[in-house]
């Protein structure tokens, strides 16, 4: 009866977590903001980087400002050196977590979050890139 209270309970709390839609494919999350006309906002992280692990954990999931980046802005997730391409001479960077915000036309609307993307600087940070 307990576990079926705790399945029960995390089910509940899984399925109201509030999170970033996010797209894996930059050619793909391009096209839906040109057809939505919203901006995109781009995480480049790299494959067993800790600190990009951490920041999508906290910073991208259950925070206040999620619907607002879900409403405004079409997210995409890009690692470094994926088989997707993506404009790596554009999204270019040595630290990981960088978040990119660049608008339909992938001209960039303000200055990336480089380095700690956290929940403090990204709300922040999105007052900025307005």
């Amino acid at each position: 009866m307990r576990f079926l209270f705790l399945i029960s309970t995390l089910l509940a709390v899984a399925l109201n977590a509030s999170h970033i839609s996010w797209y894996g494919n930059f050619d793909k999350a391009h096209q839906a903001a040109i057809k939505e006309n919203k901006k995109l906002m781009v995480l480049l992280i790299k494959k067993d980087c800790k600190p990009c692990q951490y920041s999508i954990k906290t910073t991208f999931l259950n925070q206040p400002y999620i619907k607002d980046i879900n409403d405004n802005y079409i997210s995409v997730i890009v690692t470094k050196n994926q088989k997707e391409s993506y404009p790596i001479e554009m999204l270019y960077t040595f630290e990981y977590p960088t978040l990119f915000f660049l608008d339909n036309r992938e001209l960039f609307v303000c200055e990336p979050l480089i380095r700690e993307v956290t929940p403090e600087r990204l709300k922040n940070h999105l007052k900025l890139c307005r």
